[in-house]
Order: C-alpha cells, then structure tokens, then sequence
C-alpha cells in the first residue's frame, strides 16, 4: 500500500502502572495520525480501565491472566491499522512527526518492522541496545537487524496476524529475535532507524530482579530450536547461556539461571516440534548481520562492567 495511505494502530501494553499509562494516553490522544490506540492490560491488580475511563476514545483489552510480552497479541487482534505501532506503558515521546517518518520506511514494501531509537529519561542516553552493532558507531544509521525491542517498534499488521505474534511460550525475553527471524523468513526485512525515538522510564513496578536471568537463558534454547539452523543454534546457545553465566555469577542469580538451563532443555521438546528452519536467503543475511558485531573486548567494556542488566 503506498505510504501516504498508511493507517496506524497503537498497542499499548501495561501492568500494574496505571499513573505512567495516564501520562502516555494524555500525550498519545493529542496525536492526529493513529486510526486507533488500544491498551493491553496484562491482568494489572488495579484495572487499567480506571485509567482509560477518562479517555473515551481508547479500547481497553483486559487479559485473563499476565501473559506477559504475548499479552500485546490480544491487541494485534484487535487492531485496524496498516502498521502497529507497539509501546510499553513506561515508554513516552512519540512525535508528531513519527507517521510521517514511519510512511516513508514503509515505502519499502521488503520493510516489515521498524525498531526506534530509545533514550533514557532524564539522560538521553541510548538505551534498549539489544542490536549487533556498537552504540557509537550505530545509533544514527539506518540498518538490517535481527531484534525486536518490543515496546518500541512499529510492524504491519497483515504480517503480523498471519505468523500470529508474539509466541506465547516465551512469556518474556527473546520473543523479540523469535518473531524477527520468523519475519526473515518470508523474505522481509526488521530494520533499525534512527529516524523515530521514544523516551524510556524505566519503571521498577512490574519487575523482578531475576527474570532477565531465568528467562534469557531459557528462552536461548527455545528460540535456537524453533528457528536456527543446527551448527548456528549450538553456537548462539554456547554464547549467550555462558555470556548469561556470568553475568548471573557476577549479580547474585546464579540460582535463576541454573533453572534457566534445566527448563530450557526440558522444553526443547515443544520448541522443536514448532520448528521452522531459517531459509539461506534468511540466513544469508542473519550471517551479514553478525559480521557488524562489535569486538568482544567491546562487549566486555559494555556488559561485563556494566551495572545490573536493564531491559
């Protein structure tokens, strides 16, 4: 569909954080572009619907239980757009001229999702890097990813529906990478550009200080069995689940990430049997985007010095 003829949804999804999720309606309502702004409440204990009473516009989706980063395919089901537009309730500073940027990248009929540029309240630093690529060098380049930063991205619907979201198994982390690489392999592409930015919070309610641990390591499994091929996976799983190893020993959650190994093996069962091997075209290019990969001296600089993991 050509660019200029482009409808928008957007997704919010929310727990527990009724006050922040004010704040983002407020600014989101001023908006002239979006066809729709629908809110997830992913089983928050105070309703979401306290909130979204006051903004008569708003669809409110109440899920039955958290589902976590699968909670925002209720809101896909339900959308209208062209292209979602999906946020976390902790995410703000969408701009006027975000549509008009975002018509423009999806001139690109290959272009199926677009990751924004996040920055850090009160900082303006970049934060939500997950891309294989180093900050300083980057983060003003439009360029090929295989990540997804799911609370700030926008990706056509059609496609969306069809491979069916977010997988539900995942609860959180690398849903993300799960989703891109299943989007590879219809032959589109997931890019990065800098040329819309959100502003990140942050906020503490909602999370706990293990999941990023348990879950990662997890999830590497289930995500390299659903989609990579043999020799890749073991390497992709090699890396992160002893990458994840250490930085488990160095936070004080090593424990999580022993349960981490021992349910991801115990679910490789039910993720091979959803598998569906990246295509070489699909392949061909994941290996075009690890060649950009930063040094590991870098990443050492970046994560091993870091403070406790943030996402």
């Amino acid at each position: 569909m050509p660019a200029s003829h482009l409808s928008y949804s957007i997704v919010v999804l929310t727990f527990n954080r009724n006050a922040l999720l004010q704040r983002l309606l407020r600014e989101l309502t001023r908006l002239d572009r979006p066809s729709e702004i629908i809110v997830v409440d992913n089983a928050s204990s105070v309703p979401a619907s306290e909130v979204t009473r006051s903004f008569p516009t708003v669809k409110v989706i109440r899920a039955p239980a958290n589902l976590g980063a699968a909670g925002r395919n209720l809101g896909f089901n339900e959308a209208k757009g062209d292209v979602v537009l999906c946020l976390d309730d902790d995410v703000y500073g969408v701009s006027p001229d975000a549509f008009e940027h975002l018509d423009e990248l999806f001139s690109d009929a290959t272009t199926a999702a677009v990751n924004f540029k996040v920055l850090e309240e009160g900082t303006g630093h970049i934060v939500n890097w997950v891309h294989h690529r180093t900050i300083e060098g980057y983060a003003d380049t439009q360029f090929d990813t295989y990540e997804i930063t799911e609370g700030a991205v926008a990706i056509r619907r059609e496609l969306l529906c069809r491979l069916g979201g977010y997988a539900p198994e995942f609860f959180i982390s690398h849903e993300g990478p799960d989703l891109a690489f299943r989007i590879m392999n219809t032959g589109a592409r997931v890019i990065y550009s800098p040329a819309v930015s959100v502003t990140h919070g942050f906020a503490t309610e909602g999370r706990t200080s293990w999941r990023n641990y348990y879950f990662d390591t997890r999830n590497t499994f289930w995500m390299a069995a659903r989609s990579l091929p043999f020799l890749y996976g073991i390497h992709v799983t090699v890396r992160q689940t002893l990458a994840m190893f250490v930085y488990s020993i160095r936070d004080g959650h090593l424990k999580w990430w022993f349960r981490g190994v021992v349910h991801g093996l115990s679910g490789l069962r039910t993720a091979l049997s959803q598998r569906a091997v990246l295509r070489p075209e699909a392949m061909g290019r994941v290996r075009a985007i690890d060649r950009c990969r930063p040094s590991l001296v870098y990443i050492l600089k970046r994560r091993l010095l870091a403070p406790v993991m943030r996402l």
